[in-house]
């Protein structure tokens, strides 16, 4: 093809046609442009394409991600409702004679719920590495841009307060070890199958105790608190769903 132009002009120049030689170039000349500006624009649109491909597949990840911690969630929610209806249960029979209908067995199996301090354990290996590569801002739904960061604070709010209960909760557990018997409390856990102590020891005086009522007070307080932060992750762990699946 060049070589067909080249001989052309070579014709024309020969020929001292000068006028037609001038409005050839020009032709040629814009041929040539217009044939760059089709070349980019299909590069342009190979590169949109891969970038269009490469984010669905980062939502997609991300989709996946969530969906497991959804899966994850729920499974806590479960255990951190027992635990609130155990130390709920505790805190209401605290008085100056107690008067509990549960045998010392069935009262510490309430006792150990009251320390079981379930935990959520989230994955957020996908979102740690698009912030680390950038790649987050380059995400073209600026919705879901918006629902990551503030899953970012939710997040942290979350972890900040498990951080604060774990202190609580431990204080609760010290309380067992130094007034009580923690091999009765542990046995109805998967640990101890050794089976109750053999002194004679019951729980009951716990019951009509300021500082154990405090302990109970303080992570009952910590567990509505993960609760109510836990559902909140729970709406917005929703909401990514719902805009990542649309993605996909």
């Amino acid at each position: 093809m060049i070589k067909f132009f080249r001989r052309i002009r070579q014709n024309l120049i020969m020929e001292n046609k000068t006028s037609k030689y001038f409005k050839y170039a020009i032709g040629e000349i814009i041929l040539v442009v217009i044939g760059i500006l089709i070349a980019l624009q299909i590069n342009n649109w190979n590169e949109n394409r891969k970038d269009r491909f490469n984010e669905n597949k980062i939502v997609n990840t991300l989709h996946a991600e969530f969906k497991q911690n959804k899966k994850t969630l729920d499974s806590t929610l479960i255990a951190l409702g027992e635990a609130e209806n155990a130390l709920s249960y505790v805190l209401k029979e605290v008085k100056p004679k107690p008067n509990i209908n549960l045998s010392s067995k069935e009262l510490d199996s309430v006792l150990l719920k009251t320390i079981s301090n379930p935990f959520w354990k989230r994955s957020e290996y996908t979102l740690r590495n698009l912030e680390n590569s950038g790649k987050l801002s380059a995400l073209s739904n600026e919705l879901l841009k918006i629902k990551i960061y503030e899953w970012s604070l939710v997040s942290t709010d979350i972890r900040d307060n498990d951080s604060d209960a774990t202190v609580s909760f431990n204080y609760l557990l010290k309380y067992y070890k130094e007034n009580g018997s923690l091999r009765n409390i542990d046995m109805y856990g998967t640990q101890i199958t050794e089976g109750r102590t053999a002194l004679n020891y019951n729980h009951i005086k716990f019951f009509s105790d300021l500082v154990f009522e405090n302990a109970i007070d303080d992570c009952l307080v910590f567990m509505r608190q993960r609760l109510e932060r836990y559902k909140k992750a729970m709406t917005l762990i929703d909401e990514i769903l719902t805009i990542t699946k649309t993605k996909m």
